[in-house]
């Protein structure tokens, strides 16, 4: 006997595919969405957005930094999924055994141009959508790991579950005066670590998580108060690991 309101089917879950999860946010859509006649200006806001991201993603100019013409990726993302104020991107290595030298770190360079550099981005908002609370911060968050994808039984459509988007998706909200959280888990070599200007520390409250190394921006770090800095996070010692 069948159940016809199954969402997937039952032999379809692929084997672990080797993927990197990027999951970004919005801060402050709620209000944004919650004013009046909202249906007249929240696509235009959103393909603004769209617009910025598929620019870090497939390549384009970045009019957000000085205009500066990005090549394609070496990796493109399988799956996309708009999330109401937000997405989810999944890479994984394009047929190769790992992702392409200088991958992760490219990808995570363009995205946090893009966060620094979002009030461009607004600015352009502001152009096309008559209302001032719009969101002016964007959150990404990013993490390394297997993946499953699930075939859906009505369609062509897939959905994905996996460690790596869990975590993802906790990273962009673990601390929103930081706002760009990466996990220590996509590999990134130490030398490319310290020309990026990334920290490495340890991030001690993900829900559902154990202590995670995780990269963060040298200076907002720094920039946290001493209270959100001991309750959300550990020094790293990288010769003793501890």
């Amino acid at each position: 006997m069948t159940n016809d309101n199954d969402t997937f089917k039952f032999d379809s879950a692929s084997h672990p595919q080797n993927a990197i999860s990027l999951v970004y946010d919005l801060e402050g859509f709620s209000n944004f969405f919650n004013q009046p006649d909202v249906q007249e200006y929240i696509p235009a806001f959103l393909n603004v957005i769209s617009d910025a991201i598929s620019t870090c993603l497939f390549g384009g100019t970045a009019y957000w930094q000085d205009n500066a013409k990005y090549p394609p990726l070496s990796s493109t993302p399988i799956h996309e999924k708009f999330m109401g104020d937000g997405g989810l991107y999944i890479f994984t290595p394009d047929g190769l055994s790992d992702f392409r030298e200088g991958f992760p770190v490219a990808l995570c360079n363009r995205l946090y141009i893009l966060r620094r550099n979002f009030s461009h981005v607004v600015q352009r908002c502001t152009e096309m959508v008559p209302v001032f609370a719009i969101p002016r911060n964007i959150r990404f968050g990013l993490a390394r790991g297997s993946v499953y994808e699930l075939a859906s039984k009505h369609g062509d459509d897939s959905e994905f579950i996996g460690f790596c988007i869990n975590l993802s998706s906790r990273l962009q909200s673990y601390c929103p005066d930081l706002g760009f959280i990466v996990s220590a888990r996509l590999k990134i070599p130490a030398d490319k670590l310290a020309d990026s200007g990334y920290k490495k520390v340890i991030a001690t409250r993900i829900k559902g998580f154990p202590k995670e190394l995780v990269f963060v921006d040298t200076d907002e770090y720094t920039r946290l108060s001493e209270e959100v800095r001991s309750s959300l996070f550990e020094e790293f010692d990288e010769y003793t690991g501890a």
